[in-house]
């Protein structure tokens, strides 16, 4: 499955995970310079997941990207 990730509107260091059809994965949030934390929702495949820290935001999408076994893409709010 592909996700889709998005700069939260009103949350900076935050962005939303949501699949092609926009329904809500979870999120990535940026805790310091080096530590992003992924916080899945409960009823995504990203679950299993739980929620796991990563030391950039690139490495958090590939392995949400290997985990879905698709693509993550980050995404503009213009789109």
């Amino acid at each position: 499955m592909d996700v889709v990730v998005r700069p939260a509107e009103f949350k900076q260091g935050t962005w939303t995970l949501s699949d092609r059809l926009g329904r809500p994965l979870g999120t990535i949030t940026q805790i310091s310079p080096s530590l992003f934390v992924i916080d899945a929702d409960r009823n995504s495949g990203l679950f299993k997941m739980a929620t796991a820290n990563f030391p950039s935001l690139d490495s958090a999408m590939s392995d949400i990207a290997s985990h879905m076994k698709g693509e993550c893409q980050l995404s503009g709010n213009d789109e």
